[in-house]
């Protein structure tokens, strides 16, 4: 008698974030728009989609590409914060896509300060 076993792997992208908190420290209010670059991989097997990237603050924008991610390649998102008030600033984002982990969640921070 002979036992076979089929295995089924799912071949779905997965994506992987360079950092989990991005820090944009000190900022000078009077400076305007700061950015910083955060680097998406697909560490899966097929192409990874980006469909949208949400933020519990208008004072902190993303900015990403709309061609797909091949396998064990990588991209970035554009974040861009606006610092409009003194304080600290502590703002979750999430990157929704295809990927196995269809959310992905990242945290933005910075204190906003005012120079004279």
């Amino acid at each position: 008698m002979s036992l076979f076993v089929f295995s089924a792997v799912s071949a779905k992208p997965v994506l992987v974030l360079s950092e989990e908190i991005i820090d944009f420290g000190d900022v000078n209010i009077a400076d305007g728009h700061q950015t910083k670059m955060l680097v998406v991989k697909n560490e899966g097997d097929e192409p990874l989609v980006i469909n949208q990237v949400s933020s519990t603050c208008h004072c902190v924008e993303a900015e990403w590409g709309i061609r797909p991610i091949a396998s064990m390649s990588t991209d970035s998102i554009k974040i861009v914060l606006n610092p409009d008030m003194s304080g600290v600033i502590s703002k979750k984002l999430i990157v929704y896509s295809n990927a196995k982990n269809k959310r992905t969640v990242f945290r933005v921070k910075a204190k906003a300060i005012r120079k004279k």
